[in-house]
């Protein structure tokens, strides 16, 4: 008796946890609420959903809608299913893909899509705002974690703003009439379509900027940075002034900078302008701080570099050709700048121009006497050892003897081939191959496909419905794998208890 109590009490034990376990798996199990099928409005199916539940919206047009749940809402098409008024995200986790918002002024509102929770994701969805298109977090709430992915941005005022961190944009397009991105800390933006009057900007407190691989226009300013620590690659930046720099630690490199007015303007200390290509109507490169490195670039503008004020500066190894008034310009605010290895090449009027006097032409140490190649010096070498026989008078209205003492009988960098920079820009793609998104629905457990759009009128096939499905799916096979191996063990223990006395 006393072994059939305990083989009892082992069977109501493993019943029980199998029971919990099956309870568990339909727990994580989230349910497909399909519009207009199962409610007429987006509003209505998030009202009546549960938190990690899946929204389908099929084609038409619906009303705002406000998130107040960790819900996917995905859209059939950012071309057929349009949203006319707001959209508020007010809870954390959200994943909103392939639909089209429309804020128009008869609405009310000024801003289009307001995120006020963290870790929220945009896929495939396009916004158009007669005002304000994305604002991020508010003064009194900050917000983190939001991805902006395959989507199009448009607004007549500004396009992203906000008080957030941990902000990602990856093959987007935004375009605003005054400011594209404003975001506050932590930007990561790649292979990106920016336009804007000032297309990317910084508050004063942004640290760790990653801008690279992006087309940006800026009618007045391509990109803004206050801060430091960031750093800006491979870009294709055309406008009025290319980078307005006011942060430090900056490394500036491999971008193709095609600008009206200044290319790169500098107003902090201990940034690093490297490997970029620049052609200005202004100052290609221009300095008001001090202990800024400027190497292996290729300058052209009316001032190859303009030093305003600074010290300490290093000016190297660059192709400075056809400026406009001066190839390399230094103020009388200025003393102890380096300026060595570089290439003139044919400056207009000067060469360049020193009015303090107190800046050094070439580098002499132990182990380096290296001056600059001046295509107009034209002293022999006699002796081969690759710096002309006399020192270089650079030529100056001020009256002061500036000399270059170790002037380079041949040119360090090649003027007749532009150095290759590694730009890599691609704008977000325009007709990618058609694929799809399966959604398995609570009511037919049958798979659909529903096509997720780019702004291009392209598709773009959004992981977050697989992802969820799959994590789904893999705890209902795992609780169904136990189950299975419990009850075999039931069966196993009832005919070994039958066997014996």
């Amino acid at each position: 008796m006393n072994k059939l109590k305990t083989i009892g009490t082992t069977l109501l034990i493993i019943l029980s946890t199998t029971t919990l376990l099956y309870q568990g798996a339909l727990i994580v199990r989230a349910s497909t609420i399909r519009v207009p099928e199962d409610y007429a409005t987006i509003q209505s199916a998030i009202d009546h959903a549960s938190p990690g539940d899946i929204i389908t919206v099929k084609a038409g047009v619906y009303s705002g809608f406000k998130v107040t749940k960790s819900l996917t809402i995905i859209g059939e098409s950012n071309q057929t299913v349009v949203v006319k008024d707001s959209v508020e995200v007010d809870a954390n986790n959200v994943k909103v893909g392939s639909l089209k918002i429309v804020l128009g002024e008869s609405t009310g509102s000024s801003t289009a899509l307001k995120i006020m929770g963290n870790n929220t994701n945009l896929v495939g969805v396009i916004i158009e705002s007669y005002k304000d298109a994305v604002q991020l977090g508010t003064v009194d709430h900050e917000i983190s974690g939001t991805l902006i992915e395959y989507s199009r941005i448009k607004s007549v005022q500004t396009g992203i703003f906000g008080a957030c961190k941990d902000l990602a944009i990856f093959y987007s397009e935004v375009e605003s009439g005054r400011l594209a991105i404003a975001p506050c800390n932590y930007l990561d933006l790649e292979f990106s379509r920016i336009t804007g009057d000032t297309a990317v900007s910084s508050s004063l407190w942004s640290t760790g900027f990653v801008i690279r691989n992006n087309y940006i226009n800026g009618k007045s300013t391509g990109i803004y940075l206050d801060g430091d620590q960031h750093t800006i690659s491979n870009n294709v930046i055309t406008g009025g002034v290319g980078i307005a720099l006011g942060a430090r630690g900056v490394i500036i490199e491999n971008n193709t900078i095609s600008t009206s007015g200044t290319g790169i303007a500098v107003t902090k200390e201990n940034n690093v302008i490297t490997r970029n290509t620049i052609s200005s109507g202004g100052y290609a490169i221009e300095l008001a701080f001090n202990g800024n490195m400027i190497l292996n670039n290729t300058l052209t503008g009316d001032r190859g570099v303009n030093v305003k004020t600074g010290y300490g500066n290093t000016i190297a190894f660059n192709l400075i050709y056809e400026t406009g008034t001066v190839g390399v310009y230094f103020s009388k605010y200025t003393g102890d700048n380096l300026v060595y290895g570089n290439t003139f090449w044919y400056c207009y009027n000067y060469e360049a121009a020193d009015e303090s006097g107190k800046n050094q032409w070439y580098l002499e140490n132990e182990t380096h006497k290296l001056g600059n190649y001046w295509s107009y010096n034209k002293a022999p070498d006699n002796n081969g050892d690759g710096i002309t026989d006399e020192p270089y008078h650079i030529g100056t209205t001020t009256g002061l003897e500036i000399i270059d003492k170790y002037p380079l009988a041949q040119p360090l960098v090649s003027p007749y081939q532009t150095p290759p920079t590694t730009t890599s820009t691609q704008p977000p793609q325009t007709t990618p191959s058609q694929t799809t998104t399966q959604v398995e629905t609570e009511s037919s457990k049958t798979q659909t496909t529903t096509p997720i759009t780019t702004p291009s009128s392209g598709v773009y096939t959004s992981s977050t419905t697989q992802e969820t499905s799959g994590l789904i799916n893999t705890w209902y096979i795992v609780a169904s794998a136990i189950g299975v191996v419990l009850i075999l063990a039931i069966v196993f223990i009832l005919l070994r208890a039958r066997g014996k006395p």
